[in-house]
């Protein structure tokens, strides 16, 4: 006999609102209306029975104790979804699903009177019917979207629940799903830990248990505290983005900017305790910390040390460069850490870097000292300029003369009589030889020293 199979899919903040960020709420702010979306399966399998009554008497029987435990409960909307109760299973129908209680009001009581008049009828599909509940909820910022499947078996549409639930999952409609299967073999068990994180229970009772279990959970707020620690590992640092990716299927959860709230703590949000979660802190370098369990219904604190300095970066005079950068790498372990902008000032995590800057000739500045609080300050002098004009096209370098050798700064342009170049101040060496010379020896070298703020033209 097909054995009951009961699918908890449950999402958090789902729907259309994870097309956007997800709700980031003060502690002090955290009122929300949670919703409740209950898919149930009326295929023709659900009339078998089990123990002493039906499938489908269990289920609708779970689903009025339910609805009466609800029913009281201030900021919590239910609805109910139903597939398989249209047209019969010889009539093949793989679309049979249809929203038959929405979201409003006294939705519960419509709810309990509905199930009265339903009878199981067709098809199992399990895969379209989740893709249709995704448009069931409202569109609403604050608001906590779950869904409960209820099923007596694998879908037999030839739909592929578990792609499925990755894809929505991935493109943030809902979160990974909770699994209660009722006395599935291991072969079934199997099918559906793709689908969420896996219950057993081998009786009513413990279905009715775990139903439970996963309401109170929904009903309850999951609330994480992300604490940036400085070196004295203090709550201090903020401002710096954070992301939080199933530890799964590495995909992002949530993305937020790091802030405090009135009361000067970490802001406080509102995650799915269904998942595991590696959290990056998008800090230069990043910080990461990896498989977070949350404590479902709980208020979490999440601390990471993550003290920071500044570094300002300064060209002095007007810069001839468009756009001059630096790269910025690791002193220690040599991990490039990031690319910098001059005349701007960014946060990096206290330590040492070595700082590459992208003039003509690149400067380096190695060791350079990061420390809690404090903004660390390299300025370059400004640079100067040369006109190359030569008489005809040609090849040729130009190279600086500060070494014990000659170190070349740039390629004069093939394709130019003129060319104009920044520099920076120094002495230098051309080397030129017209298209129209065939020897080497007609090679031309040119001397000549660039100051700050200063023009030189070089003729050949």
């Amino acid at each position: 006999m097909k054995k009951i199979l009961a699918i908890l899919l449950f999402f958090a903040c789902a729907s259309q609102i994870f097309a956007q960020a997800p709700a980031k709420i003060n502690e002090e702010e955290a009122v929300i209306t949670t919703r409740i979306l209950f898919v149930l399966d009326a295929s023709g399998s659900m009339s078998a029975r089990w123990q002493q009554f039906s499938r489908w008497e269990v289920a609708t029987r779970l689903l009025t104790n339910i609805m009466d435990s609800l029913e009281n409960k201030s900021r919590v909307e239910v609805a109910l979804r139903v597939y398989g109760h249209q047209t019969s299973r010889n009539g093949g129908d793989c679309k049979d699903t249809k929203l038959e209680v929405p979201f409003g009001p006294e939705s519960g009581k419509r709810i309990k009177a509905r199930l009265q008049s339903l009878k199981p009828l067709g098809n199992t599909p399990i895969a379209y019917s989740l893709s249709q509940a995704a448009t069931d909820f409202p569109t609403d910022p604050l608001s906590r979207n779950i869904l409960i499947l209820i099923t007596d078996g694998l879908e037999n549409c030839n739909g592929d629940p578990c792609q499925v639930s990755f894809q929505l999952q991935k493109q943030h409609i809902f979160l990974k799903p909770f699994v209660i299967g009722l006395g599935l073999d291991v072969g079934m068990k199997d099918a559906f830990n793709c689908v969420g994180t896996y219950y057993d229970a081998e009786q009513e009772a413990a279905f009715s248990q775990a139903l439970n279990m996963v309401v109170s959970q929904a009903l309850n707020s999951t609330t994480v505290q992300v604490d940036l620690l400085d070196q004295f590992l203090l709550p201090t640092e903020t401002n710096v983005a954070m992301t939080f990716y199933d530890a799964d299927l590495g995909i992002d959860r949530y993305n937020f900017l790091h802030t405090f709230n009135s009361k000067k703590r970490s802001d406080t949000l509102l995650l799915d305790p269904a998942n595991r979660y590696d959290l990056v802190i998008h800090t230069n370098p990043e910080i990461v910390k990896k498989n977070i369990r949350l404590n479902p219904g709980k208020h979490n604190v999440i601390t990471l040390n993550s003290p920071q300095g500044g570094l300002e970066l300064l060209v002095s005079g007007v810069s001839g460069y468009r756009n001059l950068r630096a790269t910025i790498r690791n002193s220690q372990t040599g991990e490039f850490v990031g690319i910098h902008e001059f005349n701007t000032t960014r946060r990096y995590l206290t330590g040492s870097y070595d700082i590459e800057v992208l003039t003509t000739p690149i400067m380096r500045f190695n060791q350079v000292k990061i420390e809690q609080g404090k903004v660390s300050r390299i300025q370059i002098p400004q640079p100067g300029m040369v006109n190359l004009v030569s008489n005809a096209n040609g090849y040729g370098a130009i190279f600086s003369t500060a070494g014990p050798k000659l170190e070349k700064v740039h390629d004069i342009s093939e394709s130019s009589t003129t060319e104009t170049v920044v520099l920076q101040p120094g002495t230098y060496k051309a080397v030129y030889r017209s298209k129209n010379s065939s020897r080497a020896v007609f090679s031309i070298e040119k001397e000549f020293t660039v100051t700050s703020g200063g023009i030189v033209t070089v003729r050949f």
